[in-house]
């Protein structure tokens, strides 16, 4: 890459890899460093500022043009480390950012229905997070920007073109002329018209291609959708994905790579199978621990956005137990609490998965208080008033792969730090037995599945810490019992691993 800088004074650079030449006038002093760096490696560079020539102070401007093309370009915010910056793994954790005033009342869910969605394709160009199409430019850094700039490059797309998304009339030899951002890849250009849609065409067929004024985004998108809408879509363009809250007072574990949660994704339908509307019921308490544990009302906001953005997903919260509506219409209720029970609750239960429905419980969920033997009777083990085996922890999940439970798909072992429960009340047949870890010697449940009446219950030992939550590859079989649980494919919530989720960049 070749930086280029733009002085009011007499410049003098020292860098440890590279060459610098400039040119000096009566006003000013511009120059370029030639440099060759390696992915991920930083190379420090030292600019002296000397015989200022504007009484006003000194100024120097920073940007950098690639080999391949001169056109300038912003330093981005990435490529540039300060001495004096904390490199130390605390400081490079995400920071919560406060979402600008003028999104109030905006939704991340409904904005990312917005952007996946038909009306403002935005997807068709674009990709954010790992998903969507690569005409246009990756947004995922919008969160960065501030919110006036990002209004005006949707509503005044042409104001300012990205240089590597520039767009082209492309001029063919057999007559034709498309227009479109371009990308070469290998012996073929490809063109992405307005529509998103791409088409390839061999180099060697193209006579001609000049570059347009006018970017490939269409006009009148804030019009289209309206103000609300269009709310909607800067909150999911300009916060941060859902997560789980950082104020745990543990360290967070490695990120897993985009390869491992890839893997676990692998053999996904495509096309994805047929799903049906559903209506999904969260269900929390009162938080019961410290910082960073049993988070219930945090995951019960964070999780209701997350599953909220997904496709015919309707989801509601309920605070302790559900009310009588929601046993009616709900098709799973996913239960984050510190467990209770009684013949109310027993009642509410059989009826409910006697007609069919789907039940989730995470963690401190399967305590049943003194009624912990009736509780087990439905789920396949509780806790008896808390009076069990329990451990904090790094933990290896040994999945029962024989009993070749869709969940489980690519699954044999994970790694984890939570917490382990064992010695509960109840009798679970071996072969719903989905995971186990060993705790004093033994192989222990911590998760499982079962059918009662019409119904359907899974169950996740593993979820005291805020940050398991925040986990992909937990992310995956929670999402898939979810789904399972409710009587649809496993894969229904797969784009839903990825928002907030600790992956290594």
């Amino acid at each position: 890459m070749v930086l280029e800088y733009h002085a009011n004074a007499d410049v003098a650079i020292t860098a440890d890899a590279g060459r610098y030449k400039s040119e000096r006038s009566d006003e000013d002093v511009r120059g370029t460093l030639n440099l060759e760096p390696k992915r991920g490696q930083a190379i420090p560079v030292e600019v002296r500022l000397t015989n200022g020539r504007n009484r006003d102070g000194l100024s120097l401007s920073v940007g950098y043009h690639t080999a391949e093309d001169p056109r300038p370009r912003p330093l981005q915010l990435h490529r540039t480390l300060v001495p004096w910056a904390d490199t130390s793994a605390k400081a490079l954790e995400p920071v919560a950012l406060k979402p600008p005033a003028e999104l109030d009342g905006g939704s991340w869910a409904r904005g990312r229905k917005v952007f996946f969605g038909e009306q403002a394709a935005c997807s068709k160009c674009h990709t954010v997070h790992g998903r969507g199409e690569t005409i246009g430019p990756d947004l995922s850094n919008l969160i960065f920007r501030d919110y006036a700039s990002v209004l005006r490059d949707i509503a005044l797309p042409s104001f300012a073109i990205n240089p590597d998304h520039l767009t082209y009339t492309v001029n063919l030899t057999d007559g034709r002329s498309l227009t479109g951002v371009v990308q070469t890849v290998g012996t073929k250009l490809r063109i992405g018209d307005t529509k998103g849609v791409v088409t390839e065409v061999p180099l060697a067929e193209v006579e001609s291609k000049k570059p347009s004024a006018l970017s490939t985004m269409p006009e009148g998108l804030p019009q289209l959708l309206g103000p609300e809408r269009m709310k909607d879509l800067l909150t999911f363009l300009l916060t941060s994905p859902v997560s789980m809250p950082r104020d745990g007072t543990t360290p967070r574990p490695k990120p897993r790579t985009r390869a491992e949660v890839n893997a676990a994704l692998a053999g996904s339908p495509k096309p994805p199978e047929k799903t049906r509307p559903i209506r999904v019921v969260l269900v929390a308490g009162p938080k019961d621990h410290g910082p960073g544990e049993h988070d219930y009302p945090a995951f019960q906001k964070a999780w209701a956005e997350l599953l909220g953005s997904a496709d015919q997903t309707e989801v509601v919260k309920a605070w302790e137990w559900p009310a009588k509506e929601e046993f009616a219409t709900a098709d799973v209720m996913v239960f984050f609490q510190h467990g209770d029970w009684n013949a109310k609750r027993a009642a509410d239960i059989d009826a409910y998965l006697e007609r069919g429905g789907g039940l989730v419980y995470v963690h401190w969920a399967v305590d049943g208080r003194t009624e912990g033997p009736e509780f087990a009777k439905r789920i396949g083990l509780a806790s008896k008033g808390g009076a069990i085996g329990f451990r904090h922890g790094d933990l290896t999940l040994t999945m029962n792969t024989a009993a070749k439970h869709p969940v489980l798909r690519n699954f044999d072992k994970l790694a984890l730090t939570d917490e382990t429960y064992w010695k509960m009340t109840g009798d679970l047949p071996a072969d719903r037995v989905l995971a186990t870890a060993v705790e004093e010697k033994e192989p222990r449940p911590q998760l499982w599945s079962l059918e009662r009446g019409r119904g359907r219950v899974f169950v996740s030992i593993p979820g005291h810490y805020s940050h398991t939550f925040d986990d992909p590859l937990f992310r995956v079989l929670l999402l898939r019992g979810i789904a399972w649980s409710a009587k649809e494919p496993v894969d229904r919530f797969n784009d839903l691993v990825w928002p907030g989720a600790d992956v290594a960049k």
